[in-house]
């Protein structure tokens, strides 16, 4: 009987597989440029205000030392303020680190104007993860909602809270005098 069970749970599992188109890793050169967050999930201790705290776009850019960095322009009490940060691309393909060697894997859908960007580690002693579906458009595409939800199964199991954040656009920062 268990060696029945052990069967079936393996045939369920290779047939999520095969329903699940395959992810590619990315480059740093192919993430460059404008992004849109479609959807985000994650067990982190967010307040729920905040999961409905409109997003605005982000970026991939190289910086001055010919670094990748993502930036995002957010509206403070205090004006426009640029968030960055750094990523430098590790050994396996789409792999990304931040300065404090957290890792986030950024994999392509087919056509690759979708992409994942999932993050699994620890901060303050707990295993958190997160992960968001971004787009280079903010047109929906239901296949691409079908692969997240289901990667984000995958990874999360049915528990993970899953939000689509309101689109803001994004502030301008202050012109240098």
């Amino acid at each position: 009987m268990q060696l029945l069970t052990l069967t079936a749970g393996l045939g369920l599992l290779s047939v999520v597989q095969a329903m699940m188109p395959p992810l590619s890793p990315a480059s740093s050169e192919q993430i460059l440029g404008k992004w849109y967050i479609r959807r985000w999930a994650g067990d982190m201790p967010i307040p729920e205000w905040r999961w409905k705290d409109p997003l605005p776009p982000f970026t991939f850019e190289r910086n001055s030392l010919d670094e990748l960095e993502f930036r995002m322009n957010l509206t403070k009490p205090i004006g426009c303020i640029q968030y960055k940060l750094p990523l430098y691309e590790g050994e396996d393909p789409g792999t990304f680190f931040t300065w404090w060697r957290h890792i986030i894997y950024i994999h392509f859908l087919p056509e690759k104007r979708f992409a994942v960007a999932y993050f699994r580690g620890k901060m303050n002693y707990e295993y958190y993860q997160m992960m968001m579906l971004m787009a280079r458009t903010l047109k929906t595409n239901l296949d691409s909602l079908r692969v997240f939800k289901m990667f984000m199964m995958s990874k999360m199991g049915k528990n993970a809270k899953t939000k689509k954040p309101p689109h803001a656009e994004a502030c301008e920062l202050p012109s240098d005098s």
